[in-house]
């Protein structure tokens, strides 16, 4: 019996050795990466999720999630994500219309949506933290819609349909989580944009926002920094 405890014991922590390797392996990867990437102002964003009963998560999902919340605080926080945003503008009827006062209405000088204003607003938060609501579609039934959120509340609602391994999901997870919590700094997809515009990287704040993580992502991955 006690050759079992002694056993169990050591198996106990050969284990929390291994886990403190691991997490100081992982540490000292991000913290190298972070040398590679000029920072312009730390931002974290975080996702506290809420899965419906009837949904089933893939395999590895918690490290997935992990690894996208990782990614897309260095992408906002980073210098890249500053300059490529504030080349932009967008069409100055994608301003929600509210009086709520969780983002400010900045222009440019041709009475556009800033670029630089949308920077602005999405990083104003230096902790972003946001519950994620993952819910079936009218009981499996697919949808072109991955998501939605209201402005100036911190809660992102997406189908399960999509949240699938195989889809290079940390991406997805990635410019999903981007795009929606542009809508909740205030910003709509802009309903008067003529129909060869709508819902462009272009003029849209929430796609081109979408489109320039991913694309920062897809530059970073190729550059070896993450």
């Amino acid at each position: 019996m006690n050759s079992i405890k002694n056993f169990n014991l050591k198996f106990i922590l050969i284990l929390a050795a291994l886990a403190s390797f691991t997490l100081s392996f992982v540490q000292k990867i991000t913290y190298a990466n972070r040398d590679k990437i000029k920072i312009a102002k730390e931002v974290k964003f975080s996702v506290k999720v809420n899965v419906a009963d009837n949904v089933i998560l893939p395999v590895g999902f918690v490290d997935t999630l992990k690894k996208a919340e990782e990614i897309l605080s260095l992408i906002l926080s980073s210098e890249d994500f500053k300059k490529e945003l504030s080349k932009r503008s967008f069409a100055d009827s994608a301003f929600t219309r509210t009086n709520k006062s969780c983002f400010e209405r900045i222009y440019d000088e041709d009475g556009r949506v800033s670029g630089k204003g949308v920077y602005e607003n999405i990083t104003r938060n230096p902790n972003i933290q946001v519950e994620w609501v993952i819910k079936k579609y009218k009981n499996g039934e697919k949808t072109s819609v991955m998501g939605f959120s209201s402005f100036c509340v911190n809660k992102i609602t997406s189908h399960d349909y999509w949240i699938q391994n195989g889809q290079h999901l940390s991406l997805r997870f990635i410019r999903h989580l981007a795009h929606e919590y542009t809508h909740v700094c205030g910003y709509k997809h802009d309903k008067l944009l003529p129909k060869e515009h709508k819902f462009k990287k272009g003029d849209d704040p929430a796609m081109g926002v979408g489109g320039i993580v991913g694309d920062i992502m897809l530059d970073w991955t190729k550059k070896g920094i993450i």
